[in-house]
């Protein structure tokens, strides 16, 4: 810890170092003297033993807690060994220990959805050669079928065949297993939940000290069942900035629970400031709003220019894969103005947060609503929005005009999802993994050499060169793995093999967390946490959205239910023999000219021309057939029962399986029996205790009354003469009594 003193001759400053207590630490409130200047920062120090890379000591006597986690735990060496949970708590604290409990925990519960991915990914791109429809595009049909230009007057004619490569990745991607996957995931991301709150209970219970007294194990017991009362905010001290703000615009009031004068700051003048902060939120929201437009104009404008090239059988591809590394790009730079943000609109206090832990969830609610926004806006884009809202042949605009749309490939958006998802989540995860390790690399060699000798410095002097290890590095730590984790549930259906990539960067990242934990940041104050805090509510919420989003990519951007509705229709059985041709209108050549935006290469004899969607051949209007209406139905319905049969499952299981294990249930009973007897006992001696007492003093009067003033000794009292009844002390009662 640096005491702040007066410059003095010499080469530097003169820095004084104490040791404080850590109860001696609660009552000085350093957090108060650092705002003051007195001063600089406090820690607690690493072990001062140097780490080495090699240790021979086969029982590990000789090593401290540093270096076994240095050796069995921060190392990709051990990565599919479990974690020493108990040592990480013991040397880092509990709020250290939950994260890595949680990461640990979230690979284990990757492996079967991994496995699971890997097989319908294998029975995707095994099967792609017998689907009917993309041989029928790739075949004779799609040869001799032309499509309508994408625009107006100056977008050429194309075969449906051109479409060919576009539709066999389509398919690998977008099959019958699909579904299957899809309410799989569904379900999963429900029982991860609930998993992760029974393990998270016990290690609630694990980890509380048994040498505390009986009322931490209730306190604990409270914690886990969701007891009304929050003892953590309770006994939390407040935050200097919020006694700081409250002297200028509160007052002193009584806190009910612990009947103590604190500073208070009405609610009439916090809102205005909420106010402030909402509409700062949604300014920034609309910034990566605008990001998705321009990457838009990119596709709209790159597919115009391709169109007339040589490479026009990929331009679909070109053109997604490259709009999705530029949305990469953009929501990488975007998530750094986001945290700048977050971190000033919270810092600045103009939510007045009284515990540093409500400032916590008001700083990680705002960074994970800028970052839900830009990483997921262009998926929920292509999803939902693309293709859905251009109209028919002439009435489509130019690519320079503001009515144009976005339009879909005859074998659907899927394949568009698909390539924006691996793009956006595995690139965001290498990227943001390489500069990490890089930063982290960068302090080293910094610090190696602009400092003097590591040997010939004292242990203080290496923590205080070290980073500073505060709540964002946590948070932003956390926030990685719910980002990934929506990418896992929320479109997981266009890419089966996410749960294998996450499981694979999360093995990485966990010992790359621990090397840097151990190794660059300066010791973390133990601080004792119950669970993981507000990410357990983002993670339930990101749950529960995921059954609809399934739901509804199966039913509006997978070629499910169109097909699915065709083999009803048509009565055709579970054969797709016309499908393709079934999902294409007719556009008249001659209405070009009804319109005057007759394109110029118009090919000869060419009568007509195809167009995806479900509307009649007859103009003027075009209106949509009762085809489409069916499909449009049978899409509504089925997230209807999507969503009900995974909602159905999942409550199944929460109602055979409770938020805490049983045996743990019967633990907490036992040491909830155990100090109730205690103090019933306790109460029951001390009554004990006062019938003595009484009938001693009772003694001598009842003598008095039957001997007179005569003397009289112990042997003349009998116990007729004491009266003693077996409801005013029990024999088991006063052995307790005398042995006390």
């Amino acid at each position: 810890m640096g005491l702040r003193s007066e410059p003095k001759p010499g080469p530097g400053l003169k820095t004084v170092v104490q040791r404080i207590p850590m109860n001696e630490l609660i009552e000085t409130c350093l957090d108060r003297l650092i705002a003051r200047r007195v001063y600089d920062t406090y820690f607690p120090l690493h072990e001062s033993k140097a780490l080495r890379n090699n240790v021979t000591d086969a029982n590990n006597r000789d090593l401290g807690d540093r270096e076994k986690l240095k050796k069995y735990w921060a190392t990709m060496r051990q990565f599919l060994k479990f974690q020493p949970l108990l040592l990480v708590r013991s040397y880092m604290g509990e709020k250290i220990a939950f994260y890595f409990a949680f990461i640990g925990f979230y690979n284990q519960t990757l492996i079967l959805p991994s496995i699971v991915g890997i097989i319908i990914f294998i029975y995707g791109a095994a099967t792609v050669a017998t689907d009917q429809p993309t041989s029928d595009i790739c075949g004779n049909f799609g040869n001799t079928t032309y499509m309508c230009p994408r625009c107006d007057k100056e977008c050429p004619f194309w075969r449906l065949s051109d479409s060919c490569i576009y539709s066999n990745a389509s398919y690998v991607f977008d099959n019958a297993a699909t579904l299957v996957f899809a309410i799989f995931m569904s379900i999963w991301g429900r029982l991860f939940v609930k998993l992760w709150k029974r393990h998270q209970a016990v290690l609630q219970y694990d980890w509380v000290d048994n040498k505390f007294e009986l009322n931490e194990i209730l306190m604990s017991f409270l914690i886990i069942t969701k007891d009304s009362i929050d003892f953590q905010e309770h006994f939390e001290p407040i935050r200097p900035k919020f006694e700081k703000e409250a002297l200028k615009k509160g007052r002193k009031t009584n806190n009910p629970v612990t009947n103590e004068i604190e500073s208070s700051i009405p609610i009439r003048k916090r809102v205005p400031f909420f106010l402030i902060t909402t509409i700062v939120v949604l300014f920034t929201i609309s910034i990566s709003c605008t990001t998705l437009f321009a990457i838009i104009v990119y596709r709209v404008q790159m597919g115009f220019i391709l169109n007339n090239t040589s490479v026009q059988a990929y331009s679909s591809i070109i053109i997604t894969v490259t709009s999705a590394i530029m949305n990469l790009i953009c929501s990488i730079a975007l998530s750094l103005l986001y945290y700048w943000v977050a971190q000033k609109l919270t810092d600045l206090d103009l939510e007045c947060h009284k515990y540093q832990s409500k400032y916590d969830d008001s700083l990680t609610v705002k960074i994970y609503i800028f970052q839900f926004v830009n990483y997921y806006s262009s998926l929920f884009y292509i999803a939902y929005f693309k293709g859905r809202f251009f109209e028919y042949p002439s009435k489509y605009g130019e690519p320079n005009s503001t009515g144009f749309q976005e339009q879909c490939d005859p074998a659907g958006c899927f394949v568009d999802l698909s390539i924006q998802f691996v793009v956006i989540m595995t690139g965001q995860q290498i990227v943001i993994g390489i500069v990490e390790f890089f930063m982290a690399m960068f302090g080293t060699i910094k610090r190696a050499c602009c400092s003097r000798d590591d040997n010939t410095l004292e242990q203080w002097e290496k923590d205080r060169n070290l980073y500073d290890l505060n709540s964002i590095v946590l948070i932003d730590e956390y926030l990685k793995l719910v980002i990934q984790f929506g990418f896992v549930t929320l479109f997981v259906a266009a890419f089966p093999l996410a749960p294998l990539c996450a499981l694979i960067n999360n093995l990485i990242e966990l010992r790359l967390d621990a090397w840097k934990l151990l190794t660059k940041y300066k010791r973390p104050l133990p601080f004792k946490a119950s669970d993981i805090g507000i990410w357990n509510d983002i993670i339930a919420a990101v749950s529960h959205l995921a059954v609809l989003t399934n739901a509804a990519i199966i039913a509006w951007t997978s070629e499910f239910i169109p097909k699915m509705s065709y083999r009803t229709l048509q009565s055709t059985g579970i054969s797709l023999v016309g499908y393709v041709n079934w999902t294409l209108s007719y556009f008249p050549i001659s209405d070009y000219n009804a319109t005057g935006l007759m394109p110029s290469d118009v090919p000869s004899d060419l009568t007509y021309c195809r167009y995806r969607d479900f509307r009649e051949s007859i103009g003027p209007y075009y209106s949509h057939t009762t085809v489409y209406w069916n499909v449009t139905a049978a899409r509504l319905a089925f997230i209807l029962v999507f969503q009900q049969l995974v909602s159905f499952i999942t409550y199944l299981i929460e109602c055979l399986t409770s938020d805490v294990p049983k045996h743990i249930k019967k633990k907490i009973a036992h040491e909830r029996y155990i100090e109730e007897h205690a103090r019933w006992t306790s109460k029951k001696t001390e009554e004990n205790f006062r019938n003595v007492v009484r009938i001693s003093r009772d003694i001598p009067d009842n003598m008095q009354r039957k001997y007179g003033n005569s003397e009289y000794s112990d042997e003349m009292a009998s116990p007729r003469d004491i009266n003693l009844s077996a409801t005013d002390i029990s024999s088991n009662d006063f052995v307790e009594f005398s042995i006390l």
